[in-house]
């Protein structure tokens, strides 16, 4: 069976064995999308926000614009946007490094902060969601599986 020729959600969840890895990919990811669209609605957040937020509040105050561009082989000028409208939201503030004058570090405010955990329990859900049906041993070689793809998505 083509990809293409699947029209609906029952056909995609009838022939899911069938579905080739890049689609199966985009699929996963507007599902993800969509699920924290949902529950972010009236928090100010946007999905594509949310991995900037949650890698600021991991590295609490040790990250710059630059380093978020390398982490996300994203452009400067993607960040640098992305990064003002959170700093003008309220999520966010640029501190001059003590060390390297020139550079800012990103840190988060205590609403910054507050979205972040929020946003935390969001992903934890959604990932308990998608593993349902799957045994332990499953989501073991499933994760390992990923960080394996993901890997040599990044070398090619």
């Amino acid at each position: 069976m083509n990809f293409g020729d699947l029209m609906n959600r029952l056909e995609i969840i009838e022939n899911a064995a069938e579905i080739p890895i890049y689609p199966a990919c985009s699929l996963i990811l507007k599902g993800h999308a969509k699920f924290f669209e949902e529950r972010l609605n009236g928090t100010g957040v946007s999905a594509a926000e949310l991995p900037y937020l949650l890698r600021i509040y991991r590295d609490n105050s040790r990250l710059t614009q630059r380093d978020l561009t390398e982490m996300f082989f994203v452009s400067e000028p993607v960040v640098a946007r992305t990064l003002k409208n959170l700093e003008n939201k309220g999520f966010i503030i640029r501190n001059r490094d003590p060390e390297k004058r020139t550079r800012k570090i990103l840190s988060l405010t205590d609403e910054g902060i507050k979205i972040s955990r929020q946003m935390l329990n969001i992903a934890d859900e959604w990932e308990n969601a998608i593993l349902k049906n799957m045994t332990t041993e499953e989501i073991e070689n499933f994760k390992k599986a990923i960080k394996k793809i993901t890997v040599n998505s990044i070398e090619i």
